[in-house]
């Protein structure tokens, strides 16, 4: 067994596993969406959404996770959220402004296989604190789980950015078998309610939320500071379950694999 796929098997271990069953919904009003902001950032209007998973999405415990119940509804403040997953290219400038370490990508690729990094991917091999300091670098900070979940699934509580069906051709996953990440925004047709791009596969992002259990959940998990939640999936997995937006990862804060990016929200002022 070689060290890349070691790596790729610890994405799965101990994971619940989602499938999906489709919901009748009304289609999102788009009238409201897709206002820019600075640095191709888009407004996500305040409120409340769906967020979570419940029985009508699969069986408890096998086709839904034990850690995305209950369904319930979250409301959230306006906020700023990059269109794009944050690229190699920014992360460059950051990393030459600050002295910060690069990802270990990007002199070890040639060992494991991997193409060499392309400024117009997303970062990827980054850990949380990665993330949390490029974003306090650019003005800028990560969402939490909340505001990540709602700029991908709007306020009706979809299955998908763009729907309740899954379609592949929509987002790049272990299914597209390109087997590594595209340049951002090659999926248009995939994006969210608010225009916000790759928000299932490509890379998958990390928030700033910590991970616990759901307010009202059937079994409570404490917070713990050592594990936070990464959202939306990734190229070296199924999109199904992993890609479905409600859908939580957790991981040691202080892990960076070659599937971990993040792109940044802000506060309106």
């Amino acid at each position: 067994m070689s060290l890349k796929v070691q790596r790729f098997k610890c994405w799965r271990v101990g994971r619940p596993f989602l499938l999906l069953t489709l919901l009748t919904l009304q289609p999102f009003n788009l009238s409201a969406a897709k206002a820019v902001g600075p640095d191709d950032m888009v407004l996500v209007s305040g409120g409340e959404f769906v967020m979570g998973s419940d029985s009508n999405d699969g069986k408890i415990g096998f086709e839904v996770g034990m850690d995305s119940i209950p369904k319930h509804k979250a409301s959230v403040p306006a906020f700023w959220m990059d269109r794009y997953e944050v690229t190699i290219g920014p992360y460059r400038k950051f990393v030459t402004a600050t002295g910060h370490e690069p990802p270990s990508i990007w002199k070890d690729y040639k060992e494991f296989g991997y193409p060499a990094p392309e400024d117009n991917h997303p970062v990827i091999d980054v850990n949380f604190n990665d993330a949390e300091a490029y974003c306090r670098w650019a003005g800028k900070r990560l969402p939490t789980e909340e505001e990540w979940e709602k700029a991908a699934r709007g306020t009706d509580g979809r299955l998908w950015p763009w729907g309740n069906q899954l379609e592949l051709k929509r987002l790049n996953t272990e299914d597209s078998k390109r087997n590594w990440t595209t340049p951002v925004g090659s999926f248009p047709d995939g994006a969210s309610p608010y225009g916000v791009q790759d928000m299932a596969g490509n890379a998958m992002e990390w928030t700033s939320s910590i991970f616990q259990s759901y307010p009202g959940a059937p079994k409570t998990i404490a917070p713990d500071k050592k594990f936070r939640i990464l959202r939306g999936g990734s190229w070296g997995m199924p999109a199904n379950p992993f890609a479905r937006p409600a859908h939580r990862h957790f991981r040691l804060a202080e892990l960076a694999q070659p599937d971990f990016g993040f792109r940044c929200a802000k506060d309106i002022k």
